[in-house]
């Protein structure tokens, strides 16, 4: 290294975030709002005209929505053996 080199030397970057001094953050920009005010008030027209409902369905006792692959598997071969006769 030469003499020059040793003098110019680049400021020291702190060890911790901590120990150097941080401006504020910036307050985030106005961004414009994907959705009017009449949609909202459709959205909530659509929300108030489909409420959830209770649905009663079919458990096969393998524990899946009835017809379980197993039972269409079997109900197929009984219909093929049916039509075959």
């Amino acid at each position: 290294m030469t003499s020059k080199e040793t003098t110019r030397r680049e400021p020291s970057m702190p060890d911790r975030p901590d120990e150097s001094p941080t401006d504020p953050p910036a307050p985030p920009e106005q961004r414009h709002r994907l959705v009017s005010d009449q949609d909202v008030e459709d959205a909530d027209d659509v929300l108030f005209a489909h409420p959830p409902r209770v649905v009663r369905r079919w458990l096969c006792e393998c524990g899946v929505d009835y017809p379980c692959a197993d039972v269409r598997f079997a109900l197929l071969v009984k219909s093929s053996a049916e039509a075959g006769e």
